[in-house]
Protein backbone atom coordinates (compact mmCIF):
# COMPACT_ATOMS: atom_id res chain seq x y z
CA UNK A 1 0.00 0.00 0.00
CA UNK A 2 1.37 3.67 -0.39
CA UNK A 3 1.94 6.00 1.97
CA UNK A 4 -1.32 8.15 0.36
CA UNK A 5 -3.50 5.49 1.09
CA UNK A 6 -1.91 4.81 4.53
CA UNK A 7 -2.47 8.31 5.22
CA UNK A 8 -6.01 8.17 3.80
CA UNK A 9 -7.07 4.61 6.13
CA UNK A 10 -5.21 6.41 9.28
CA UNK A 11 -7.14 9.87 8.84
CA UNK A 12 -10.60 7.55 7.88
CA UNK A 13 -10.37 5.58 10.69
CA UNK A 14 -10.04 8.22 13.37
CA UNK A 15 -12.37 10.65 11.89
CA UNK A 16 -14.78 7.28 11.77
CA UNK A 17 -14.05 5.99 15.28
CA UNK A 18 -14.38 10.12 16.78
CA UNK A 19 -17.78 10.14 14.58
CA UNK A 20 -19.13 6.97 15.49
CA UNK A 21 -17.85 8.07 19.18
CA UNK A 22 -19.92 10.87 19.11
CA UNK A 23 -22.88 8.58 17.65
CA UNK A 24 -23.30 6.90 21.04
CA UNK A 25 -23.24 9.69 23.11
CA UNK A 26 -25.37 11.53 20.90
CA UNK A 27 -27.94 8.56 20.92
CA UNK A 28 -27.70 7.48 24.72
CA UNK A 29 -27.73 11.32 25.72
CA UNK A 30 -31.26 11.80 23.19
CA UNK A 31 -32.72 8.82 24.45
CA UNK A 32 -32.29 10.32 28.35
CA UNK A 33 -33.63 13.72 27.57
CA UNK A 34 -36.37 12.70 24.89
CA UNK A 35 -38.01 10.72 27.89
CA UNK A 36 -39.66 14.18 29.14
CA UNK A 37 -40.50 15.86 26.05
CA UNK A 38 -43.75 16.08 24.21
CA UNK A 39 -44.66 14.85 20.52
CA UNK A 40 -43.35 17.96 18.25
CA UNK A 41 -40.33 19.69 16.91
CA UNK A 42 -38.02 19.34 19.68
CA UNK A 43 -38.70 15.30 20.09
CA UNK A 44 -38.18 15.31 16.42
CA UNK A 45 -35.04 17.05 16.77
CA UNK A 46 -34.02 14.51 19.52
CA UNK A 47 -34.83 11.74 17.24
CA UNK A 48 -32.57 13.19 14.45
CA UNK A 49 -29.79 14.00 16.64
CA UNK A 50 -28.05 10.76 16.13
CA UNK A 51 -27.93 11.07 12.18
CA UNK A 52 -25.50 14.19 12.55
CA UNK A 53 -22.41 11.87 13.59
CA UNK A 54 -23.95 9.46 11.11
CA UNK A 55 -22.74 12.14 8.34
CA UNK A 56 -19.28 12.88 9.13
CA UNK A 57 -18.72 8.88 9.23
CA UNK A 58 -20.38 9.04 5.85
CA UNK A 59 -18.34 12.08 4.74
CA UNK A 60 -15.07 10.29 6.04
CA UNK A 61 -16.03 7.15 3.77
CA UNK A 62 -16.46 9.41 1.03
CA UNK A 63 -12.72 11.21 1.57
CA UNK A 64 -10.89 7.90 2.02
CA UNK A 65 -13.07 6.24 -1.00
CA UNK A 66 -12.44 8.89 -3.30
CA UNK A 67 -8.37 8.69 -1.95
CA UNK A 68 -8.32 5.17 -3.04
CA UNK A 69 -6.33 3.51 -5.47
CA UNK A 70 -7.87 1.09 -7.99
CA UNK A 71 -7.17 -2.29 -5.80
CA UNK A 72 -8.64 -0.69 -2.84
CA UNK A 73 -11.44 0.74 -4.68
CA UNK A 74 -12.24 -3.33 -5.90
CA UNK A 75 -11.52 -4.60 -1.76
CA UNK A 76 -14.06 -2.29 -0.68
CA UNK A 77 -16.89 -2.78 -3.18
CA UNK A 78 -15.90 -6.70 -3.01
CA UNK A 79 -16.70 -6.25 0.80
CA UNK A 80 -19.53 -4.28 0.16
CA UNK A 81 -20.79 -6.76 -2.21
CA UNK A 82 -20.69 -10.04 0.46
CA UNK A 83 -21.45 -7.25 3.72
CA UNK A 84 -24.81 -6.58 1.72
CA UNK A 85 -25.65 -10.26 0.93
CA UNK A 86 -25.10 -11.35 4.61
CA UNK A 87 -27.12 -8.27 5.79
CA UNK A 88 -30.16 -8.98 3.47
CA UNK A 89 -29.80 -13.05 4.83
CA UNK A 90 -30.02 -11.58 8.60
CA UNK A 91 -32.85 -9.31 7.98
CA UNK A 92 -34.87 -11.71 6.17
CA UNK A 93 -33.92 -14.09 9.17
CA UNK A 94 -35.44 -11.69 11.92
CA UNK A 95 -38.20 -10.79 9.91
CA UNK A 96 -39.16 -14.64 9.04
CA UNK A 97 -38.62 -15.23 12.98
CA UNK A 98 -40.45 -11.87 14.04
CA UNK A 99 -43.50 -12.92 11.70
CA UNK A 100 -43.52 -16.40 12.66
CA UNK A 101 -43.41 -15.45 16.62
CA UNK A 102 -40.39 -17.01 17.38
CA UNK A 103 -38.46 -13.84 17.96
CA UNK A 104 -38.95 -10.33 18.09
CA UNK A 105 -36.23 -7.70 18.30
CA UNK A 106 -37.53 -4.45 18.91
CA UNK A 107 -34.74 -1.99 17.07
CA UNK A 108 -34.14 -4.25 14.10
CA UNK A 109 -34.38 -1.65 11.75
CA UNK A 110 -31.82 0.96 14.19
CA UNK A 111 -29.33 -1.78 14.10
CA UNK A 112 -29.25 -2.67 10.53
CA UNK A 113 -26.95 0.10 9.30
CA UNK A 114 -24.12 -0.02 12.25
CA UNK A 115 -24.47 -4.03 11.31
CA UNK A 116 -23.75 -3.81 7.52
CA UNK A 117 -20.42 -0.90 8.84
CA UNK A 118 -19.02 -4.22 11.02
CA UNK A 119 -19.86 -6.52 8.63
CA UNK A 120 -18.32 -4.15 5.68
CA UNK A 121 -15.05 -3.60 8.41
CA UNK A 122 -14.86 -6.80 9.39
CA UNK A 123 -15.11 -8.20 5.43
CA UNK A 124 -12.28 -5.97 4.08
CA UNK A 125 -10.35 -6.85 7.01
CA UNK A 126 -9.93 -10.69 6.07
CA UNK A 127 -10.03 -9.65 2.00
CA UNK A 128 -7.43 -7.58 3.04
CA UNK A 129 -5.60 -10.44 4.63
CA UNK A 130 -6.36 -12.82 2.00
CA UNK A 131 -3.99 -11.24 -0.21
Amino acid sequence: MSSRINKAERRYRFEFLTAMTLYGIVLFGAKLLARDVEPGLLLTMLALAPQVPVALACIAFLRFFFAADERERRLIADAAAISLLVGIFAALTLGFLHSFGVFYFEWDMLWFGPFLIAMWGATRCILLLRG
